[in-house]
């Protein structure tokens, strides 16, 4: 948050790189949120983040040196990583992250109804067809497979 000039959780957007406990701290301790959109998973399976300030468009991307996680997670390795200067514990980048209006924190800006499956798919996701816009499980396929349909 320093190297991007913001610790206000309005004027940040937080790319978190994998769905383990740094999704966590990270909301916790920037006070940005998924259901706020202000924190977004993008799940490379890494121990690294992006930050960017919306107002300014500074971002860094913000890594684990591998020397780090190879310490092992026990009590006293944890303990003594809180002492480690964060160079040596860190990397980072400045980078930029293309962004789109439907991208940003607030209201939805798009909605449209899938021509296939008839859900609403919000803020842009849809894709589009000859038969209409598409939710992206309709277009690409799923991460489920529907076993019955209720309702």
């Amino acid at each position: 948050m320093e190297l991007i000039g913001t610790s206000d959780p309005r004027q940040m957007i937080v790319f978190i790189e994998n769905d383990r406990c740094i999704a966590d701290a990270i909301q916790i301790v920037t006070g940005t949120r998924m259901g706020r959109r202000s924190a977004k998973l993008i799940n490379y399976g890494k121990m690294a983040a992006t930050f960017l300030n919306t107002e300014t468009a500074v971002a860094y991307r913000i890594n684990v040196r591998h020397v780090a996680l190879d310490a092992g997670y026990s009590k006293d390795t944890i303990r003594r990583i809180l002492d480690v200067p964060d160079a040596e514990l860190l990397a980072w980048k400045r980078v930029r992250v293309p962004m789109e209006p439907e991208d940003f924190p607030g209201r939805p800006r798009r909605t449209v109804n899938c021509a296939r499956c008839g859900e609403k798919v919000f803020d842009g996701r849809d894709v589009c067809s000859d038969a209409g816009p598409l939710c992206p499980s309709c277009a690409h396929g799923s991460y489920y497979e529907i076993l019955e349909e209720r309702g």
